[in-house]
């Protein structure tokens, strides 16, 4: 169950990381000179949701190497 739960959050994450490389544009905001995104309307945004989408894929991988039977630790 945990193997397929990873498997899941890391096509989420992945999928959610391309829609978020594909659709935020990035630009130098001039007054804070902080990297800030551009949507595709225009107005900026911050880059929270593609912070999101890498989170989740790392957070899959380590339920991935987790649910491995071999890992467990001795006692």
């Amino acid at each position: 169950m945990m193997k397929r739960t990873s498997i899941l959050l890391m096509i989420i994450g992945v999928a959610v990381t391309i829609a978020c490389l594909v659709y935020f544009k990035p630009a130098l905001d001039p007054v804070d000179s902080e990297t800030m995104t551009i949507n595709s309307h225009g107005i900026k945004t911050s880059e929270w949701p593609l912070f999101i989408g890498l989170l989740t894929v790392f957070v899959g991988i380590t339920f991935y190497i987790v649910s491995i039977p071999g890992n467990k630790a001795k006692k």
